[in-house]
């Protein structure tokens, strides 16, 4: 099995992907851990959302606003 860290990551062959589903996130002030598919989680400051399944994950605050842009309803 490939292990990977930020020290040793492979080299070329990166392809660009983007998220298309929609997202629902609450915001969570301090620390709060999210028990995860793969194990309990710990985010000192940020959001919990749900993935694509309907499973809780943490995203920390400085990470969200990279990833995510809130959706603007065009009706």
């Amino acid at each position: 099995m490939d292990r990977f860290s930020v020290d040793v990551l492979p080299q070329g062959g990166w392809e660009p992907f983007r998220k298309t589903a929609i997202t629902q996130m609450v915001r969570i002030n301090g620390p709060f851990i999210v028990e995860t598919s793969e194990g309990p989680l710990t985010c000192q400051d940020g959001w919990l959302a749900l993935d694509a399944r309907g499973y809780p994950y943490p995203i920390a605050d400085a990470e969200k606003s990279l990833i995510y842009e809130p959706v603007v309803d065009e009706a």
